[in-house]
């Protein structure tokens, strides 16, 4: 399918007022010009919901921030949510109006997680940080409000590999039940090796040149490309993970690793839906605002969780 005239102008917009990589610019300058993208334009008007509420998680290295969504009703099952931005941006604020709109769609308390981002904190500090906050999740769902019981764990982009590769972490351990896994356009394969990361910048929203240097910038040397911890795809044994639903875009770098990891989740007998949004783009469940198709790929993440 041809890509969605809405996110062709938004990619050209894009390449017009590029004027440097990333890599070139200072931190703060990028994560600034990525929270200026998620306006109500873009993202659509903030859901109303019935309680929000900002608390801090107990760490490995110190408290983390998160954000407790909540929709109507009395113990609604918890959903952790980790945001993307390529490890070094993105954040509460960012994911925001989509966190609010997946709680009210999902009928979940979405638990949002504010992760430590690198440079400052490179790789597993942000494992560290959603493994812990899983584990804390968890424990204390009826202390935020929630239903207690098994979870959800849901991430895009590099949130999505945070959230496949907890359920890795988490899949023998007692304190946890992980009932469901919502990976959306996921990281899953750090070699960068797949057909669809051959996209043109003006196909896509992420070249390959901007995922090569989020992954060099979150681990470096620290980890081999192939670390299950990193990419989950070459992990040895995927049997007995959470049922997964896993939501790629046609016009995504990441579209064949996310289609090859759901195919060796099937092989492994773990219950997998997976849907390849026709005309989209990285990052489309959070344009609202923009194309109808994100307010549809959060109602398919309701059904698979009801």
């Amino acid at each position: 399918m041809a890509l969605n005239a809405a996110l062709k102008q938004l990619i050209e917009t894009k390449l017009a007022h590029t004027l440097a990589p990333q890599w070139a610019m200072p931190i703060a300058e990028v994560r600034q010009a990525f929270r200026n993208l998620w306006t109500p334009a873009m993202t659509g008007a903030p859901v109303s919901i019935r309680r929000t509420e900002d608390l801090m998680i107990p760490g490995v290295d110190g408290p983390i921030p998160a954000r407790v969504y909540a929709p109507d009703g009395s113990e609604p099952p918890v959903m952790l949510y980790f945001h993307g931005g390529g490890y070094v941006k993105g954040g509460i604020a960012e994911s925001d109006a989509f966190c609010r709109n997946l709680a009210h769609v999902t009928r979940h308390l979405v638990l949002s997680i504010d992760y430590r981002l690198a440079p400052e904190h490179p790789f597993p500090a942000a494992l560290d940080d959603v493994v812990a906050a899983t584990v804390w999740a968890a424990t204390h769902a009826a202390d935020i409000g929630g239903a207690p019981g098994p979870i959800v764990v849901c991430g895009e982009s590099a949130g999505g590999n945070l959230a496949a590769v907890t359920c890795l972490r988490l899949r023998s351990d007692s304190r946890v039940t992980i009932r469901h896994q919502v990976l959306l356009q996921p990281v899953v394969d750090f070699t960068l090796s797949f057909p669809s990361m051959a996209m043109l910048p003006t196909e896509c929203l992420v070249p390959r040149e901007d995922l090569a240097w989020y992954y060099r910038t979150y681990c470096g040397e620290q980890c081999d490309p192939r670390d299950p911890r990193v990419s989950p795809i070459f992990a040895e044994d995927l049997a007995g993970l959470p049922p997964a639903l896993i939501i790629a875009a046609e016009y995504d770098t990441l579209r064949d690793e996310a289609e090859a990891y759901a195919e060796r989740l099937k092989s492994a007998g773990v219950a997998t839906r997976y849907n390849c949004a026709e005309g989209m783009v990285h990052g489309f469940l959070q344009m609202r605002g923009i194309v109808p198709d994100a307010q549809m790929a959060t109602e398919e993440i309701a059904r698979a969780l009801h």
